[in-house]
């Protein structure tokens, strides 16, 4: 029974271990992030960038969307598939070196359409921007996919070169996230990792100790049966 109860704490350890490295692998970096003191989008248009980096506060100015990314329903009667949402779209913003991407989620799809009229408005000579678009991003370098249509758009739309392109650095990107709900994961992973490490080593040390205990008990047993006996002398 004892046993038993000991392969229990063994197996809720190893698995408050495993849940507790996953939340951890999803959001440690993240979290690390949030705590850094955060530049503003100002900071990014000066130059001031970097992959790593966490920027928030309003977007001055924006560009075109060079990307999106869609949901699809599958009709597998006629094997085709049919856009159903957009849940993200990509967007050329100035700053670094040059430009980054930024990429704005549904929720934010109408200041940022505003936002981008507006600022095509005022490179024409009118006023400056004042659509409301507030993120708080980190900075990442960009997905291999992305980077590839980002550096289309500057060539055809822009007139950028690959060597102009090339001088930017490696591209990156400023990515939305919900830094509060990750700091919360963040610290439920420590917690089951801690916890599961703590049956562990409590798994580990209970079952050292009954093995020294097993030894300690068979090698008595070895020395009593190896004791000689004598039978008392028939006088």
């Amino acid at each position: 029974m004892l046993g038993r109860l000991f392969n229990k704490i063994s197996g809720a350890g190893l698995i408050l271990l495993l849940i507790g490295t996953v939340l951890l692998g999803f959001s440690l970096r993240d979290t690390m992030i949030s705590f850094k003191t955060a530049k503003s989008f100002d900071d990014v248009l000066s130059g001031d960038v970097s992959a790593g980096d966490h920027v928030a506060g309003r977007v001055p100015y924006l560009l075109d969307s060079f990307a999106s990314m869609q949901t699809w329903t599958e009709d597998r009667a006629n094997n085709s598939r049919t856009a159903k949402k957009t849940s993200s779209r990509y967007y050329v913003l100035p700053g670094g070196r040059g430009y980054l991407g930024l990429t704005v989620h549904s929720s934010n799809f109408s200041p940022a359409g505003k936002l981008v009229d507006q600022t095509y408005g005022y490179l024409s000579g009118g006023a400056a921007p004042t659509a409301e678009l507030e993120l708080d991003t980190r900075v990442v370098e960009m997905d291999p996919e992305l980077a590839e249509m980002f550096r289309q758009t500057l060539q055809e739309d822009y007139g950028f070169s690959s060597a102009d392109i090339g001088t930017m650095g490696p591209l990156l990107m400023a990515e939305p996230r919900a830094f509060g709900t990750i700091r919360v994961f963040c610290g439920v992973g420590g917690v089951l990792f801690l916890l599961g490490a703590a049956l562990l080593v409590r798994y580990w040390r209970k079952s050292a100790a009954n093995s020294r205990r097993a030894r300690e008990a068979r090698a008595t047993q070895k020395a009593q049966a190896a004791r000689p006996s004598y039978d008392p002398e028939i006088r």
